[in-house]
C-alpha cells in the first residue's frame, strides 16, 4: 500500500493506494500539474497545483469505479 489515495510518483508515475497504475503526470512551464489517464495523449485533468490536482484524480477515479 502506498501512502496516499493518490500518489504522483518522481517517475511521472501516478498510482493508486493499491498499486493500480492510472496515468501518468507532468507539469507545464508555469509548474501547473496535468494528469493524462493510461493511453491517453493528451491531459484529461490540470490544476494549478499537486493537492488540487490530486482530489480531482481522486474524484475521477470514484466516477470510474461507480460505473
Amino acid at each position: 500500500m502506498l501512502r496516499y489515495r493518490i500518489n504522483l510518483l518522481e517517475d511521472g508515475s501516478v498510482v493508486s493506494d493499491d498499486g493500480e497504475y492510472l496515468g501518468i503526470w507532468d507539469t507545464d512551464e508555469n509548474d501547473h500539474p496535468s494528469f493524462y489517464p493510461d493511453g491517453h495523449a493528451e491531459a484529461l485533468l490540470f490544476d494549478v497545483s499537486i493537492p488540487a490536482l490530486c482530489w480531482r484524480i481522486e474524484e475521477w477515479l470514484d466516477a470510474r469505479a461507480s460505473k
